[in-house]
């Protein structure tokens, strides 16, 4: 059996796939196996991958998004190790050697990160070590507060052991965009070690329109769903204590406050200020949230013309 059972979850993504699968293959590190699970793709997919057939264990699904065919290719994998990649990102040929070598050394790590670059639609070079260049903080070791208030953690630099797939299950496939990230925190939560390379081994690709206004709403709504999880289904309060508990009540606070602004800017007022009324009980004292709640109270038209007026006093 392989070491290494490399994850690729894929939805029409035929124009990238094949130079995701030329990095895996190669990989300096060769003892692992190659998983892609075809999320119901309706482009040349299915062409494109012929041109692995007998390299690669080839599964299709209806879609039902990214989470449940990263758990339909888990349901497969037989490594000792998992490693995860997009079917339009890519691997530094080191990758799988640097994580491996890394785990045999660490073996009080549940898993390992890394840096990654980001690259353009034409693997044009955006950053060349994001972590280092936007100067994040990333955490090692014990980490469930660092995470509960960031994911800091990109999907295509995670290699983990089995045994964190058994202990947590696979993706929640509620979680649309936010899977991973639940993942990471139930990890945490249950006091695996994490451990960073300091050093890209990952080309995350950046595609226009993957942040658009739309996407964002869905994210932070998936965020919020989330935190509700983590402290009903998942009781992170009583596991973990009320300091956690009051860091996943801030964040929700937070969230919900962005998705009254979006609401407001497109002119959900009446949603916006039910979201802001729901904040209030929690932080009466909260001077912003009154100065929100007036602003979803003034008609979008009106609200233009303000912010024109008061441009033009400036």
């Amino acid at each position: 059996m392989p070491r290494v059972s490399i994850i690729i979850p894929t939805y029409n993504l035929a124009q990238y796939i094949g130079r995701t699968l030329a990095s895996v293959f190669s990989q300096t590190y060769t003892d692992y196996e190659v998983i892609v699970a075809d999320d119901g793709s309706t482009d040349d997919t299915q062409n494109v991958l012929s041109r692995w057939d007998g390299k690669i264990l080839y599964l299709y699904q209806s879609n039902r998004g990214v989470a449940s065919a990263r758990n339909l290719a888990l349901s497969k994998a037989g490594g000792e190790f998992i490693a995860y990649v997009d079917a339009d990102d890519m691997w530094y040929p080191h990758k799988l050697q640097r994580q491996v070598d890394f785990l045999d050394r660490h073996k009080e790590c549940g898993m390992v990160n890394s840096d990654f670059a980001v690259v353009d639609e034409s693997d044009g070079i955006i950053y060349s070590g994001f972590n280092r260049q936007t100067r994040r903080d990333v955490r090692q070791g014990h980490c469930l507060m660092a995470l509960l208030q960031r994911c800091h953690i990109q999907p295509l630099t995670v290699m983990e052991r089995r045994d964190c797939v058994q202990q947590t299950g696979g993706f929640d496939e509620r979680l649309r965009g936010v899977d991973d990230y639940m993942r990471w925190i139930l990890l945490a939560a249950n006091g695996v070690e994490f451990g960073y390379i300091d050093e890209p081994l990952a080309l995350y690709r950046w595609r226009e329109g993957q942040f658009s206004s739309r996407h964002r709403y869905s994210y932070l709504e998936a965020f919020l769903r989330m935190f509700d999880i983590l402290l009903t289904e998942k009781c992170l309060p009583s596991r973990c204590g009320q300091v956690v508990a009051d860091l996943i009540h801030a964040q929700r606070c937070e969230i919900q406050r962005d998705l009254a602004y979006v609401d407001r800017q497109e002119g959900r007022l009446g949603q916006a200020r039910r979201r802001i009324l729901s904040l209030i009980p929690h932080r009466p004292v909260d001077s912003k949230l009154y100065v929100e709640l007036m602003k979803c109270c003034v008609p979008p038209t009106l609200a233009a013309r303000f912010r024109t007026l008061k441009r033009r006093l400036a």
